[in-house]
């Protein structure tokens, strides 16, 4: 309990203080790459006080002059904090517009230049993924949650339907990431934090350009079956 209490002041204080250096360097950096890397330095300090190592494995098949649509399964609050800490890329995330109306986190992500998706109007969420696939085209990689929301199981979730449209539209490679041990560090719906272990395998490329719009459903399940082998018991 003692530890929960910690970490929730840790990452209220962070989030004000690193939040707001964010938006004071994203006045000199209309990139939003270096008020990124302060997003990195959030990341890894909610992981350290909670005294959780991060394992990170296929370091190999991302090259760091490319850009990607990153897709990972959602388990936890964490995953945010592990891939931002440990994720070696630029990239930028697609996350539901409530959360860019969050004081001082949510002001961080406008200016950093994160993707607000409006769940309740599809035509709203359209727009969106096309301002995602320019984000793409211009060089910086974007991740996306396809499953929509967190596991309450850390078992992987149906993929929403439509999100592997950016891929398409951007015709830019999508690296599969598989993310392991957040669930056990706090669960959707419980606000008690516990140690534990992360994973995060990434997987080879897996094109799409040339890839036609009727093949996104192929496409959709070519990425969840490497999710699923990926977070299958050995």
């Amino acid at each position: 309990m003692l530890r929960t209490l910690l970490c929730w002041v840790i990452f209220l204080l962070t989030t004000v203080i690193l939040g707001t250096v964010a938006i004071f360097l994203s006045l000199f950096d209309s990139s939003g790459n270096i008020p990124h890397l302060v997003a990195r330095l959030w990341g890894k300090i909610q992981l350290r006080i909670t005294g959780t190592p991060v394992r990170i494995q296929g370091l190999e098949n991302m090259d760091p002059q490319e850009s990607y649509i990153l897709v990972s399964n959602h388990q936890s609050t964490f995953d945010i904090f592990a891939l931002l800490g440990y994720l070696p890329v630029q990239f930028r995330w697609t996350a539901k517009a409530e959360l860019f109306r969050t004081p001082f986190m949510g002001w961080a992500m406008s200016r950093i230049g994160y993707i607000p998706i409006e769940r309740d109007s599809p035509k709203k969420a359209y727009r969106s993924m096309l301002r995602a696939a320019e984000v793409v085209r211009n060089g910086v990689s974007v991740i996306i949650f396809p499953e929509g929301t967190r596991s309450p199981d850390g078992n992987l979730q149906p993929f929403k339907k439509g999100v592997f449209l950016l891929a398409l539209k951007s015709r830019a490679p999508i690296l599969p990431i598989t993310i392991q041990g957040t669930s056990k560090i706090m669960r959707k719906g419980d606000w008690r934090t516990s140690p534990g272990q992360v994973r995060i395998q990434i997987d080879p490329p897996i094109e799409t350009a040339g890839t036609p719009a009727l093949k996104e459903e192929e496409l959709s399940q070519r990425v969840r079956s490497t999710l699923v082998k990926n977070l299958s018991p050995t």
